[in-house]
């Protein structure tokens, strides 16, 4: 009897605790930051979008439940990640020139996802400068559904990074700052 319950317990922490690798899928322009972002092309000849940094530590994945990986595919760090993200945006609202003299560069201060049921979310920090001198910081936070199992969880991380980089991208765009930004 003492051996049919420990192999049940077993299987139930199994169940409970097991997940696998999550790779984030490639990123989708908004929408909603697509508009946002054409409302500034009268006053815009475009822009470039350069050297997305993370300070070095070329992060490209977190600990889901401090076991199972979420992280971006193909060797991407999370800095490169959202610089391919912002062009992709900026390149559909029609403000992206490469041979604009207006250059913004950014480093992704922070990066941190948390699974906790009741309080799943993604947090970013973002530092952005322009060739023209300004400079401002962004902090995004995208809330998400949890899940009390780790495979769930873990899963729900990885399909939710994508709506995460959206709004942060969306957080940057309606800073009144941006606007100096692109000047």
């Amino acid at each position: 009897m003492k051996k049919i319950i420990f192999i049940i317990m077993v299987v139930f922490v199994s169940v409970l605790f097991v997940g696998c690798a999550n790779k984030v899928p490639e990123y989708a322009p908004s929408t909603d930051n697509i508009v946002l972002l054409k409302s500034f092309t009268k006053d815009n000849k475009g822009i470039d979008v350069i050297n997305f940094t993370d300070s070095g530590r070329n992060e490209s994945k977190v600990m889901c439940r401090l076991a199972y990986p979420v992280g971006i595919a193909n060797g991407k760090t999370f800095a490169s990640y959202i610089e391919d993200a912002f062009k992709k945006e900026l390149v559909i609202a029609g403000l992206y020139n490469p041979k604009s003299n207006i250059k913004i560069s950014a480093n992704i201060d922070k990066v941190y996802g948390s699974t906790m049921l009741g309080n799943a979310y993604w947090e970013f920090t973002v530092t952005l400068k322009s060739s023209n001198g300004t400079k401002y910081t962004v902090k995004s936070k995208y809330s998400y559904e949890s899940s009390f199992t780790a495979y769930s969880a873990c899963s729900e991380m990885q399909r939710s990074f994508v709506p995460a980089v959206q709004k942060l991208i969306q957080d940057i765009v309606k800073n009144p700052k941006f606007k100096d930004l692109i000047k």
